[in-house]
């Protein structure tokens, strides 16, 4: 309960001209949570304007001082690279130049742009004081095409690497014509539903991925150099259809790749002695593999006509 005295004007001579007047702390109690709230108030006003200050301070000796070092301005942008992209496209993807202030830097944002470009699978970053930033980049390698229905008469492809990302072919001009021709000869997946297949999006059919892994694996395999991959078909459920250089038609499991081309190689190896070339192979049966021969050849048999001949990846400019 808080008391107040105030002067009476009907009472002056009677009490000396003072009445008690009672307030319960009921009435009390939002007055004084106004005065809290203002008191609050200010002490937050107050501190904004001082985070504004310090902040406009930091920001005109950042530029007029800090960012102004020229000690501390890009003297050397090093790219190392193994793919078509040159070093100047590099840089000019990651948004930076000779000069910039190295404090100014981001790196993070610099790292994503890189990686947004569908050619590049990986980028790294790094700042060495005072004045070097470095750039490394891996690119994303095809393995296959896959053509798309024609349009106007002009026959288009999409190329997938290895783990399935969708790439587009480079136009004329923005990479070496020996790039662009292997790239064009890449081996060609049949029978894949292309709807919603866009450039830097990822395909996630097992099959095309499991025939994907086929193709970037095969130059390490047993048959590597005996033969090369014309076509793999998807169309069947479970199997993958091969189309070999020589025309042989051969099945595989989506598996096991390692043991299915080493008994390819063996077979092949035979019918080179025999005189002979594989029709067909089902490699996807273990014991006994279904085998037709073609009819006897000379000892070293032609391969197909050269249009059908591939080359696995296109050839990089920069290791």
């Amino acid at each position: 309960m808080a008391f107040l005295f105030q002067r009476s004007r009907r009472n002056r001579r009677r009490d000396g001209g003072f009445t008690l007047f009672a307030e319960t702390s009921d009435e009390a109690a939002p007055r004084a949570r106004r005065g809290g709230l203002r008191s609050l108030l200010r002490t937050a006003i107050l501190a904004g304007v001082l985070v504004a200050v310090s902040w406009v301070t930091f920001d005109l000796a950042r530029e007029h001082w800090l960012y102004r070092i020229e000690s501390l301005g890009l003297k050397r942008i090093p790219v190392t690279r193994d793919g078509v992209l040159t070093e100047d496209e590099i840089r000019r993807l990651a948004g930076v130049q000779l000069g910039r202030n190295i404090l100014t830097i981001d790196i993070f944002s610099m790292r994503q742009r890189l990686l947004r470009h569908p050619r590049i699978e990986e980028a790294t970053v790094r700042i060495a004081f005072p004045s070097t930033l470095t750039i490394a980049v891996r690119e994303r390698t095809p393995v296959a095409r896959i053509l798309l229905p024609p349009v106007g008469g002009l026959q288009a492809f999409y190329l997938l690497d290895e783990s399935g990302h969708v790439l587009m072919p480079f136009e004329d001009g923005h990479a070496p014509r020996e790039v662009i021709d292997a790239e064009a000869a890449l081996p060609m997946l049949t029978h894949v539903a292309i709807a919603g297949f866009s450039a830097g999006q990822a395909v996630e059919d097992p099959l095309v991925l499991a025939a994907l892994r086929f193709l970037g694996g095969f130059d390490a395999s047993a048959m590597a150099g005996v033969s090369e991959i014309v076509s793999v078909d998807v169309g069947v459920p479970g199997v993958l259809g091969v189309l070999s250089n020589f025309g042989a038609r051969i099945t595989l499991a989506p598996d096991d790749f390692e043991r299915q081309l080493a008994e390819w190689r063996a077979i092949h190896d035979r019918a080179v002695g025999m005189g002979r070339l594989i029709g067909s192979l089902d490699l996807s049966v273990r014991s006994n593999p279904p085998l037709k021969w073609l009819e006897a050849l000379a000892p070293t048999p032609e391969p197909l006509p050269k249009t059908l001949h591939t080359k696995r990846k296109p050839l990089r400019r920069h290791v």
